[in-house]
């Protein structure tokens, strides 16, 4: 009897150690289940490498003949005709200061001039009031462009506006007395100025730039060909060739030269191929430039130089030369989720190959949708609904995908939304 009883104690006791196992591990699972979901977002992005090279043109530095004081007379990237003049050089500083007085006297007349010929009421007033903060917007954004060239001029535009608005309620009365005093006086000092200035002209037709860096005569078209890693790495401006007077550009194209690993340069070729190029300045330039593989230089030491063409915007580039730049083949867009989110299951056939797609909360369930990958990321994919998916089980933007899960299953009841991973 005894024996009965002790071994009853006993099987009672391991049923009780059993069933407190079983519920303690249970309950562990529960609260350290990895359960967690994130949301289906629409992604698109842009394939792209980075370059760090310089932009090429046709171009020559005007010659000063040795003349210290030189000023240019065009803007910017202005296109000038054959024999058009682009800058002066004075012969002494008392020239150059000549010339400062004569601006200066330009100026003052046409304030008044406009005094004279324009009403004085409030109408004239607020118009101008209106030239002149649509000048300090343009002003701003060529300080925000780094665009020194044009704020320069917007800000002797300015000046000019605001010495108009001054004089527009001003009595008229002896306004012509005064211009006509000035404009003796401007004969006069334009007069003195042809004898000590001399004009420099445009021998061919192109735009003017106000900056040389040395690279005019050593970075050119012509000699893109025999350019090659080495010698692109040894590139030295000619410091003498420098000229105060500026350069002219000529054609319509620019270049754009880097180097780049051969396994960059054979992607770039098959992108080339099919896809249109961007090229894309990180600073200075606010546009996309579109370019075409112009030419692939000879291999050294794995690299190779490789040059790309714009044949527009010319004028927007004459200050380029050493440039750092993404050059974007194209865009994907498609539906990202995280890599760890993709499942592989069985298939359906003996003999046929393994469905992949991801598991989504429907309702209280989770349910297999299968999708297409068309891009691995670092840490995403981006997908498409397979095109056997029905449409209750295509995956959609804004779809709650399940990223990690233990014993996952279609139909498996799961507990809503977990923990929204990143």
């Amino acid at each position: 009897m005894n024996t009965r009883r002790w071994a009853f104690r006993i099987l009672l006791g391991l049923l009780v150690l059993l069933s407190s196992a079983y519920f303690g591990i249970q309950t562990y699972r529960y609260f350290n289940d990895p359960f967690s979901t994130t949301v289906v977002w629409l992604y698109r992005f842009e394939e792209s490498v980075e370059l760090n090279g310089v932009v090429v043109r046709e171009e020559a530095a005007l010659s000063a003949d040795d003349g210290t004081f030189v000023r240019s007379g065009r803007g910017e990237g202005e296109r000038v005709s054959v024999h058009g003049t682009v800058a002066q050089v004075y012969a002494d500083e008392a020239a150059l200061g000549m010339q400062t007085e004569t601006d200066a006297v330009e100026r003052r007349l046409e304030q008044l001039r406009y005094a004279r010929d324009t009403a004085t009421g409030a109408e004239v007033s607020s118009r101008m009031d209106g030239e002149i903060f649509e000048t300090l917007l343009q002003y701003r954004a060529a300080l925000s462009a780094d665009r020194l060239d044009r704020a320069r001029e917007q800000g002797a535009q300015l000046r000019t506006m605001i010495l108009k608005r001054d004089y527009s309620p001003a009595d008229l009365d002896n306004l012509d007395m005064e211009i006509g005093e000035l404009e003796s006086a401007l004969e006069s000092l334009r007069k003195r100025a042809e004898r000590e200035v001399r004009k420099i002209t445009a021998s061919r037709s192109g735009l003017y730039s106000s900056v040389t860096d040395g690279y005019e005569a050593i970075l050119t078209p012509a000699t893109l060909p025999q350019l090659t890693p080495s010698a692109f790495a040894a590139l030295d401006p000619d410091e003498q060739a420098i000229s105060p007077a500026g350069k002219m550009v000529y054609g319509d194209s620019w270049y754009y030269a880097a180097v780049l690993p051969m396994e960059s340069v054979e992607e770039l070729r098959t992108r080339a191929a099919t896809a249109s190029l961007i090229l894309r300045f990180t600073r200075g330039l606010d546009r996309d430039f579109p370019v075409d593989l112009y030419m692939v230089g000879g291999e050294e030491n794995g690299r190779a130089v490789v040059v790309l063409r714009c044949k527009e915007y010319l004028s927007d580039v004459t200050l380029l030369r050493r440039q750092k730049a993404s050059l974007v083949f194209g865009s994907r867009e498609g539906l990202r989720v995280p890599r760890e989110a993709l499942r592989l299951l069985d298939p359906v056939d003996e003999g046929g190959e393994k469905r992949q797609g991801l598991y989504c909360v429907m309702g209280t369930e989770a349910r297999f949708k299968p999708v297409e990958v068309f891009y691995t990321g670092e840490d995403f994919l981006l997908v498409r609904a397979a095109p056997e998916a029905s449409d209750i089980l295509r995956l959609r933007a804004g779809d709650e995908v399940i990223v990690r899960a233990r014993d996952l299953y279609d139909g498996k009841i799961v507990s809503g939304l977990g923990d929204v991973a990143r």
